[in-house]
């Protein structure tokens, strides 16, 4: 990965080519192990260790650990917030249900190849007194959360979304549903008497229970009366002489 901006320069002498690879191994070390034990219980000699270099190498690249979590937001969370939040429109048509399945499977799609995002989410953004929590604050894209609830209220008005959702409120429950059970994974992993834990089953109950909720009040049933009619008519029309 590339950041967006360019990297802090280190003092001394000038990194060769292979140096920035080293800063890229210790940034992502160092949220690993922000996700897993939390930024306060972490070191800069921990970090050091796990990366394989030493206490004055992470200080090189990373003067103070403020810079390292300017870093850590800037490098690696701002990226999983555009990714997520990248145009939709284009594949989903303005339809608030496409809309919401996209951003799920976005969301699926981010945690399978960054599995230390819920549990760093929670920890440290989530939490009050998260350490990241004032510098994420900065980077939510409230332009594309009000974009959302606004086409979620326009289909409430036309009568497609259930009138009883609250357009703002949707978007957090759609977070919630997927980054609490991973950040918790573990924790049910290891419990007794339930289900091995399983990504897919999660996607599809997600999918399933935003699908449902979303609907207005006796939309299904409505459908399925309309169908079982139209099924019953077509039958009549062929049992005719």
């Amino acid at each position: 990965m590339k950041p967006n901006h360019p990297a802090p320069k280190p003092r001394g002498r000038r990194p060769s080519v292979e140096d920035f690879d080293v800063r890229e191994h210790m940034l992502d070390t160092a949220t690993h192990l922000f996700a897993e034990r939390g930024i306060a219980a972490t070191t800069v000699a921990q970090i050091a260790g796990e990366a394989g270099v030493t206490s004055a190498m992470v200080h090189y690249y990373f003067t103070n650990r403020e810079q390292l979590l300017d870093a850590v937001v800037d490098e690696r969370l701002a990226r999983v917030v555009d990714f997520v939040w990248r145009p939709v429109e284009p594949e989903t048509g303005g339809d608030p249900f496409a809309f919401a399945n996209e951003l799920v499977e976005r969301l699926f799609d981010v945690t399978a190849r960054m599995p230390w995002l819920p549990p760093l989410w929670m920890r440290e953004i989530v939490n009050e007194g998260g350490l990241l929590r004032e510098r994420m604050l900065k980077r939510i894209p409230l332009e594309h959360v009000k974009r959302f609830a606004s086409h979620v209220q326009e289909a409430q008005q036309a009568g497609t979304v259930n009138p009883g959702l609250e357009p703002v409120y949707l978007f957090h429950s759609i977070l919630a549903l997927v980054m609490l059970p991973l950040a918790t994974s573990k924790i049910w992993q290891s419990a007794r008497g339930l289900p091995p834990f399983d990504r897919d089953m999660l996607r599809r109950h997600v999918r399933a229970l935003l699908g449902s909720g979303m609907q207005v009040p006796g939309a299904s049933s409505a459908r399925a009366a309309v169908k079982a009619n139209t099924n019953s008519k077509a039958s009549a029309s062929r049992r005719k002489p």
